[in-house]
């Protein structure tokens, strides 16, 4: 549980204020507050492991020591890791649809044609559960991309007990070949509960993604994108405008973008800045102030 303990603390502590802004029908015109702006910090470093896992390489796939002994593609297995459970304690069960010794694979990219894994994964008090839909763009060839859609996600802690906390995500991936480069459309929706409280944040875009090595298009490369983030707190609605500028990707690093930069501004130009230095190594500023 040495993963999971410290996701647990950051999600009590640091979201507490992303509950949907009661009654409010539009965004805010105000400005980010210093407050509003480390709450949303710790938001983007939760959020940010599932959008890396995301972008796993379906060339490799994690081996049954890895996923509480089952063989899954590495976008799916990635996904679930990125949850923070210990991969040696992991206990789950897994429901393939079709079974894996149906599943189309004419490529042999690791990406079947379609195929649904339902999963229930346990350790100690700490539960995961959720339904992954993995298909390949084109069976024929192993470069087409990928959709990933995740549903009903669910990671609980304490489960069971009067004290139980957790998320849920809704992320749906879309990478599209568009040679020489991808098009990849993220939709992601994180949802916090516990302590009688729920929270949440949504953001939609479309990057475009530049491989390292068009014969390995998912062991790395850079992504770059403009779009919107909703920020929701107890009070106030923000619509932020969101830039990622040269953000390396690195299937060796699962937690983080190991360079570039993501900035956001809100209706009077305050900016936070998230500046990725390498593998789990991120700097937030705001107004150049670090939080």
């Amino acid at each position: 549980m040495g993963q999971s303990r410290p996701l647990l603390n950051m999600l009590s502590v640091g979201l507490i204020g992303l509950l949907a802004a009661c009654g409010q029908q539009q965004p805010t015109t105000e400005p980010l507050s210093q407050s509003d702006a480390q709450n949303l910090k710790v938001a983007l470093e939760t959020s940010n492991k599932y959008l890396v896992a995301a972008i796993a390489s379906p060339s490799g796939v994690v081996t049954t020591n890895r996923v509480g002994g089952q063989s899954l593609p590495s976008p799916v297995a990635n996904i679930l890791l990125a949850s923070g459970l210990e991969p040696q304690s992991i206990d789950c069960s897994t429901r393939k649809t079709p079974p894996e010794a149906d599943q189309q694979d004419l490529d042999n990219d690791k990406i079947p044609r379609e195929a649904r894994y339902q999963v229930d994964c346990k350790v100690n008090d700490t539960r995961l559960r959720g339904s992954i839909l993995l298909k390949d763009k084109d069976d024929n060839n192993p470069t087409s991309g990928y959709t990933l859609d995740t549903d009903q996600y669910e990671l609980t802690f304490n489960t069971g007990k009067p004290n139980e906390s957790g998320i849920k995500l809704d992320l749906d991936v879309d990478v599209t070949r568009n040679n020489p480069n991808y098009a990849i459309r993220y939709n992601f929706n994180l949802e916090i509960y516990g302590d009688g409280k729920r929270l949440g944040t949504t953001y939609s875009y479309t990057a475009t993604y530049a491989p390292d090595n068009a014969q390995t298009p998912f062991a790395a490369g850079t992504l770059n994108y403009e779009g919107t983030l909703d920020y929701r707190t107890t009070t106030k609605w923000y619509r932020l405008s969101g830039k990622a500028t040269n953000l390396k990707f690195s299937s060796t690093c699962k937690q983080t973008f190991v360079g570039g930069s993501w900035s956001l501004e809100d209706t009077r130009g305050n900016r936070l800045l998230v500046q990725y230095n390498g593998c789990n190594n991120v700097t937030v500023t705001y107004n150049g102030e670090a939080l």
